[in-house]
């Protein structure tokens, strides 16, 4: 029998796992996928040194276990107090991780002033080799630049992460990046699903059953000696309790996990994926450079503005955040027995449907209900 979404309970109700603050627009780099639609020079309007400050207390008043600040863009070394505030986030007790952009400024030397000023871990975004990275970022070389930003976060003892954006351009080399970080001893690997917003268009985005199959290779992945991640596809976790129930992928998952396998040997261990994951605004919360409060980076819903509201209030008290927390969706991700564990990427109901409470469009269940 369904479960009524009154009867679920988040575990992220009093406290978000992860706080991403967009520290700046400012970027050299220019994504195609780019959320930020990021550009040179910072915007007016972005939070200064001292709002920054207060932004980092009222991420601290969450109390503990204290969530995750991640200082993003943008490019946070484009900030001239950027050690100053991280070094504030650290001393206040925050776990602190930063998202740079690969461009010649992300050196060595830079990274070993960032752990120095309190930074435990960094992400890195490694798409596809070679060209095909470039011609996404927008910026000949980068595909080396994060090769060697990689390595040197490694050597001064940084926790790295890759960033991989799936694509149609990059989902046939996601073996070849997989078997890369294996190589280079990267620990973890964060792969988002696109969601069509900012530069990214309809013809760069997967089909779901296409989406599907991407999930059941990550599920291998995570068989090897590296924890693997989603990003906007919750739906990793009902693949994930469809395989166990035998339903195995169709031919783009065999041609994947066949290509992995021929570039790292057989997995060593058993499928390592969470029960539950995080969506935008439960578990995830999001704060613009200009202050403004989002459930997520991708899920552009103005809840409030830490100029004036209490972040851990807009967090705990805002509607349209309890309602997510309960899964009190439309159509099939408000009926489905996996909404627990899943619910749909929020952010792609949004960009697809102007809803953010509508049904995920990625997932093949939700495009069996509309063709019956």
């Amino acid at each position: 029998m369904s479960v009524s979404p009154h009867e679920i309970r988040s575990p992220f109700s009093e406290r978000p796992m992860l706080v991403f603050w967009e520290t700046t627009k400012a970027c050299l780099l220019a994504c195609r996928h780019c959320r930020a639609a990021a550009q040179p020079n910072p915007l007016p309007g972005q939070l200064d040194s001292q709002e920054g400050m207060r932004l980092l207390r009222s991420i601290r008043a969450f109390g503990d276990p204290a969530p995750v600040i991640v200082f993003t863009g943008g490019d946070l070394v484009l900030r001239d107090d950027i050690f100053d505030l991280i070094a504030e986030a650290d001393r206040l007790g925050l776990h602190v991780a930063a998202a740079p952009a690969a461009t010649p400024l992300l050196d060595r030397p830079m990274l070993q002033r960032l752990k120095d000023a309190g930074v435990q871990s960094v992400s890195l975004s490694l798409d596809a080799p070679g060209p095909v990275h470039d011609g996404i970022r927008g910026v000949p070389g980068t595909y080396e630049l994060t090769l060697e930003a990689t390595r040197a976060a490694l050597a001064v003892g940084l926790k790295v992460q890759i960033n991989t954006v799936v694509m149609r351009s990059t989902v046939d080399t996601l073996p070849e990046i997989a078997s890369l970080m294996l190589r280079e001893g990267v620990p973890i690997w964060e792969v988002f699903f696109l969601i069509v917003t900012g530069r990214a268009g309809e013809e760069d985005a997967l089909s779901p059953s296409e989406q599907d199959d991407v999930c059941h290779f990550l599920l291998d992945a995570s068989r090897y000696d590296m924890l693997v991640r989603t990003v906007e596809a919750p739906f990793v976790r009902r693949v994930l309790r469809e395989r166990e129930a035998g339903k195995v992928g169709g031919p783009l998952h065999t041609r994947l996990r066949e290509d992995l396998e021929r570039r790292a040997g057989p997995p060593g261990h058993p499928v390592r994926m969470g029960t539950r994951g995080t969506l935008d605004g439960d578990g995830i919360l999001f704060v613009a450079h200009d202050g403004t409060i989002s459930p997520g980076g991708f899920l552009p819903l103005e809840l409030g503005n830490v100029r004036r509201d209490d972040l851990v209030a807009v967090y705990r008290e805002h509607p349209l955040l309890q309602k997510i927390r309960r899964r009190e969706f439309a159509g099939r991700c408000g009926s489905c027995d996996y909404r627990g564990v899943c619910g749909g990427s929020r952010a792609r109901a949004f960009a697809t449907h102007g809803d953010a409470f509508a049904s995920d469009p990625a997932c093949p269940l939700v495009v069996a209900d509309a063709v019956q």
